[in-house]
């Protein structure tokens, strides 16, 4: 779904008054709402990232939110999270050395430890930082499956109504919660496949002494 078709869909709803502008901060706040309450899958993206000699910080994609896992992908090791002050306080006096197996924030900032002196070159997984739309975003530049885009409507009409302070904000409030749920059902289920197993299963009051 464009941005103009959701501006379409508003119209259908009764908000033709409201201009183009208005409508946008309600689509984004609506879709910022939904991208920021899991970590969905669809938010997951792969960086592979080779880390420049004698530096203790990693150049995260632009787009990065948060670490899912962070790999040495050159001596199979995975490093472990830490905070920043632990570090400082209980681990940094010991003065290690060889290749990182912790990593850590300062700010936004991602650092490894001990400070990677080699080059090395790291896999991260993480979760995508969602981007403002704007009236000429793509398709693409929404990060929600194009199947479900219409939960943002939903969340863009529920705040239409409560500016006007109408009643109907509940009704589509409920409609934005099951379609939410909707949404859930499907984007976390991956796979509906099972074994068929017989799993034997006995009583010990069934047992013979």
């Amino acid at each position: 779904m464009t941005i103009d078709q959701m501006f379409a869909e508003m119209d259908l709803y009764g908000f033709e008054d409201f201009d183009d502008d208005a409508k946008l901060i309600l689509i984004n706040e609506a879709y910022f709402d939904i991208v920021t309450r899991e970590a969905w899958p669809f938010m997951e993206g792969l960086a592979t990232i080779t880390q420049p000699s004698n530096d203790d910080t990693l150049n995260v994609p632009s787009n990065f939110q948060t670490v899912l896992s962070l790999v040495d992908s050159q001596n199979n090791i995975v490093l472990e999270p830490e905070r920043n002050d632990v570090i400082e306080k209980n681990i940094r006096l010991n003065s290690d050395s060889g290749s990182p197996n912790k990593y850590y924030f300062v700010g936004d900032t991602l650092y490894l430890y001990p400070s990677d002196n080699t080059g090395t070159t790291y896999r991260l997984y993480y979760i995508k930082s969602p981007s403002v739309l704007t009236a000429s975003s793509a398709v693409t530049d929404i990060l929600i499956p194009v199947r479900h885009h219409s939960i943002i409507v939903y969340g863009a009409l529920v705040k239409a109504f409560l500016v006007n302070d109408d009643p109907q904000a509940a009704v589509f409030q409920n409609m934005f919660e099951s379609r939410y749920m909707q949404m859930r059902n499907d984007v976390w289920m991956r796979q509906y496949d099972r074994p068929e197993r017989i799993h034997v299963i006995t009583d010990s009051h069934d047992w013979a002494y």
